[in-house]
């Protein structure tokens, strides 16, 4: 609860202070900046963010949860996860927050989450299994790998996605829009997506999709079930948006996993990097100076 209302007292006042707040075990401590709070922190904690700025590079090397408050907590650099011991974790790494460098996986970990999330570039250089990238926008390029045994990435907004050599298809784009897919080493298995540019898609499934028939080619070694070819390169643009509305995709059966239209922009939970935190929508502060009181009032809108 404490801290609820000192994240809603700082998103009311909208000021940039780059502080850090480390929850452990209901206790909460207030540092100066990220790596301080990074440095006290035990497994199981929470550090969460203010608005503002945090200079990286950061190592992740406990499993914690560092969360902020949107594309308003930024980490400006790089952030390496590597956890000693490959292992299983039970909350998201990373979520709601803005990194304008490189997320990297420099060490073995399963179930490892990161969610809410607005990335530069993601790379993995060490054995994942279970991963989930949730609601995240990677503005520039995503790179798969060999190291990868199992990825899930759902309801994303990806510019690039790229392969090194012997990348496997152990990764799966749900409710995805794909900008670019270079198809070099490539292989995935797709659904409910939109794809605006690959010029062949091989050793890959492609599930209840909208194509780009323009840009888009499907390899002989790929498989493609019940996917949409859009004759005209306008309807869909750079940012990989599907220019027909809601009816005439549902009319036609193109459906999300939750009901709604495919890719990110059309489900009754709309793809967003906000935190799942209430918000405050108005404040007052006033001073009872016979009571001695400090009476604080807020109106907090529903998670």
């Amino acid at each position: 609860m404490a801290v609820c209302i000192i994240m809603m007292s700082m998103t009311a006042s909208a000021i940039s202070i780059n502080k850090a707040l480390l929850d452990h075990n209901g206790t909460v401590t207030l540092y100066d900046g990220l790596q301080e709070a990074i440095n006290a922190s035990s497994d199981g904690d929470v550090i969460y963010l203010t608005l503002g700025t945090f200079k990286g590079p950061f190592t992740v090397s406990k499993k914690i949860t560092i969360r902020g408050t949107g594309e308003t907590s930024i980490i400006d650099g790089d952030v390496n996860i590597s956890i000693p011991g490959s292992p299983k974790l039970n909350s998201p790494v990373l979520e709601a927050l803005s990194v304008s460098g490189t997320v990297n996986v420099g060490a073995q970990v399963d179930d490892m989450i990161i969610r809410k999330c607005k990335i530069a570039n993601f790379t993995i250089g060490a054995q994942i299994d279970g991963a989930v990238l949730d609601r995240c926008y990677i503005t520039n390029t995503l790179t798969l790998s060999s190291y990868i045994k199992g990825m899930t990435i759902v309801n994303s907004k990806l510019q690039q996605v790229r392969a090194n050599s012997g990348a496997t298809q152990n990764t799966t784009f749900v409710n995805c829009n794909l900008s670019t897919i270079y198809p070099n080493y490539f292989s995935a298995t797709i659904i409910n997506s939109v794809i605006r540019y690959c010029s062949t898609i091989n050793s890959s499934v492609l599930i209840n999709s909208i194509l780009n028939s323009y840009d888009v080619s499907i390899g002989s070694s790929s498989v493609a079930q019940n996917c949409y070819w859009m004759y005209n390169s306008n309807l869909i643009d750079s940012s990989c948006e599907c220019a027909y509305d809601t009816s005439f995709l549902q009319s036609k059966g193109y459906l999300g996993t939750d009901g709604t239209v495919v890719g990110i922009y059309g489900g009754d939970t709309p793809f967003t990097l906000e935190p799942s935190v209430p918000k405050v929508t108005s404040s007052s502060l006033e001073l009872d100076l016979e009571k001695k009181e400090l009476n604080v009032k807020l109106t907090v809108s529903p998670q």
